[in-house]
């Protein structure tokens, strides 16, 4: 959105409803955004003439610093303009937000030079750079992908490059929900930041080194995945909450939850949902069994002291 001389550019959070992590391994996910939960790059003209960021949070200054590193060596300079950054997006819990802040500051710079039709594949590159390379975060293409391509999306992947993506028209009742701890003791960058680490080390090392029950269920998530994409395309949701399940007992079979990704699971089983982890974070997604089912899943988070979004 464009006014005089000023710019705001959004991206939304997201969550993969199956085949998560098999992206990282040549697999496939499918994934919907969550408009709910946003990141917001505004930019004005600079009185100085010079680039300027006018956060102070340590984290969002080091993304805005790569993110104008990347913009430049691709466009030779950035434009004169105070930057300034916001979301609602909960940190650390896995549900996109450093990705959705990535891409929303570089589709605002982009923008602000007249380029408001940035291609999505080259976004998701941009922003991938940006916080994995230049950042040194531990993530994958798939995480920049889909909030790149916005609504719901199925993507394959061969190693760190998106083989296929197609966007899709996910059912308007779809009885989706997202919920998460907002104990900040155990956020990632904080007190249980090397165990997600870790976990994704240990299954890289045993997919690569050929381990026959990794590999096996690397395929199996693939599957799940293309189930939940045939779901969403046909409105069959018993099939999409089937491969949300199904995906979640396939990761359990090669892979442990945390103590905080555990008492999500089993609130929301325990009330009758299907869910999954979203990635390496303490949030999951799920569907209700129908809308009205959905109030009894909230009061059951709620009851459990947790938070819970029914996106809109």
């Amino acid at each position: 959105m464009t006014t005089g001389r000023s710019i705001v550019s959004s991206c939304a959070a997201h969550a993969v409803l199956a085949g998560n992590p098999s992206e990282r391994y040549g697999g496939a996910i499918t994934a919907v955004s969550l408009p709910d939960l946003t990141a917001m790059a505004a930019l004005r003209e600079s009185a100085t003439g010079r680039f300027a960021h006018r956060g102070t949070d340590p984290a969002q200054r080091a993304l805005v610093d790569a993110a104008v590193a990347a913009i430049t060596e691709r466009r030779g300079e950035v434009p004169p303009v105070e930057l300034s950054l916001s979301t609602n997006i909960p940190d650390g819990v896995g549900l996109g937000r450093s990705a959705a802040l990535a891409i929303a500051t570089l589709r605002a710079l982009r923008a602000f030079d007249g380029d408001e039709h940035w291609d999505a594949a080259d976004l998701a590159a941009t922003a991938f750079d940006v916080v994995g390379a230049r950042l040194g975060a531990d993530v994958s293409l798939a995480e920049f992908a889909v909030p790149a391509h916005g609504g719901a999306v199925a993507a394959t992947f061969e190693s760190d490059t998106t083989d296929t993506i197609d966007t899709i028209d996910a059912p308007d009742d779809l009885p989706l929900f997202v919920a998460w701890s907002h104990d900040d003791s155990t956020a990632i960058g904080r007190s249980t930041d090397a165990a997600p680490r870790t976990a994704n080390r240990s299954l890289r090392r045993r997919f690569d080194g050929g381990d026959a029950t990794v590999t096996a269920a690397m395929s199996e998530l693939r599957v799940q995945a293309g189930r939940a994409r045939r779901g969403l395309i046909d409105g069959d949701l018993k099939l999409v909450a089937d491969a949300v399940h199904r995906t979640l007992g396939v990761r359990l079979g090669v892979s442990e939850l945390t103590p905080t990704e555990r008492r999500l699971v089993e609130v929301g089983r325990t009330a009758g949902a299907a869910v999954n982890v979203t990635g390496s974070g303490r949030s999951i997604v799920g569907l209700a069994r129908h809308p009205e089912h959905l109030e009894i899943v909230e009061a059951a988070y709620e009851t459990a002291g947790l938070r819970m979004l029914t996106p809109s």
